[in-house]
């Protein structure tokens, strides 16, 4: 958990968006505009030479790869998820108590809602009334999962927020209704911090613009240092993970409108750092590639990085926050080799 200098929230005009869904629960902060927003992520992080070439994760997290990530997180080699579960099953009752009636929970990519699903648990059973907000670029998932909490919670109210990470911040610090309440900024999964230092800092920061006195972040890390534990994590037999990262230019197809991407054009290739401890996943072209859309060769050897995996610890993520302008608190750590700092 991290708090922010001090000052007040900022505060501005209503933007919460329309409803998706009957009940009222799942709110479009920009999810019906997904498409544009993909194309501009393209443009600035894979197809501007200028710039190193990487696939956006976020076209990683269609309906396809939604699924494909439920069959992933539950392989016995991928840890990361079973961990961070187990985690909040053992101190989910310690950091509820840390959470105040009427807050506000914001989770920055719920995906299934596995993981967070310890933690409000334990809120519910200290009948604690809280309001709890998923985000995620899945509508379908998304509204099965808010319904489905719905069903079961009766303390703590859930709602779905439909669109991207900048979607969300541009919510955060515009919508009335969450500044009032203390709010908490869940970041599961690795998601906060799993860059290079630079730029994490970077985006910590900018969450860090939106956070007033009263607010929190949690924040999850992948702390595991064992390569072998790493490689075979990401390295399944099934083949699932590289079916993951494939399915992420599939979608560049459809955002670009043209087949550029034929699979048997490229391969993918797992890579560790040197530099971090860190996993990445690497397209490589097989032959000449020509994305007639934008106007872009790829030749042969052309790498795209996709899905980096950054694996920090307590004492670098707490560098990472100080130099965000926030402050580490407490740590839990895992049984295993995983941490995660609040």
């Amino acid at each position: 958990m991290a708090l922010s200098p001090p000052g007040s929230p900022k505060t501005a005009s209503c933007g919460q968006g329309d409803a998706v869904d009957d009940d009222g629960r799942t709110i479009d902060i920009g999810g019906s505009r997904l498409a544009q927003s993909l194309h501009g992520m393209l443009a600035a992080r894979m197809l501007d030479p200028a710039k190193q070439c990487v696939l956006p994760s976020a076209l990683l997290s269609d309906d396809g790869g939604s699924a494909l990530w439920r069959e992933i997180n539950r392989l016995p080699a991928y840890y990361q998820t079973r961990d961070e579960v187990l985690l909040l099953e053992l101190y989910g009752d310690e950091i509820a108590a840390l959470i105040e009636p009427g807050a506000v929970l914001i989770d920055l990519g719920c995906g299934d809602t596995r993981k967070v699903r310890p933690l409000l648990e334990s809120l519910e059973r200290s009948a604690k009334s809280v309001d709890y907000y998923g985000l995620d670029l899945s509508l379908p998932v998304l509204l099965a999962d808010v319904r489905r909490l719905a069903s079961e919670f009766k303390h703590v109210r859930c709602h779905g927020l439909w669109g991207t990470f900048d979607d969300a911040l541009r919510w955060v610090a515009t919508t009335e209704s969450v500044q009032s309440a203390p709010r908490w900024f869940l970041s599961l999964g690795s998601i906060l911090g799993n860059d290079f230092p630079a730029p994490a800092v970077a985006h910590l920061s900018r969450w860090a613009a939106v956070m007033g006195d009263g607010d929190r972040m949690l924040v999850g890390m992948d702390a595991t240092t064992d390569e072998r534990r790493i490689w075979d994590s990401y390295h399944d037999r099934a083949g699932l993970f590289e079916r993951f990262m494939r399915g992420g230019l599939q979608h560049s197809n459809r955002v670009l409108g043209h087949d550029w991407y034929l699979p048997q054009d490229w391969e993918v290739v797992g890579v560790m750092s040197s530099e971090y401890c860190m996993h990445r996943f690497v397209f490589r072209a097989l032959v000449d590639v020509k994305c007639v859309p934008i106007g872009l060769d790829f030749p042969a050897g052309h790498e795209i990085d996709c899905y980096e995996a950054f694996k920090f610890g307590p004492a670098e993520m707490c560098q990472m926050f100080q130099a965000s302008g926030l402050h580490q608190q407490s740590v839990f750590k895992a049984p295993g080799p995983s941490a995660i700092c609040k």
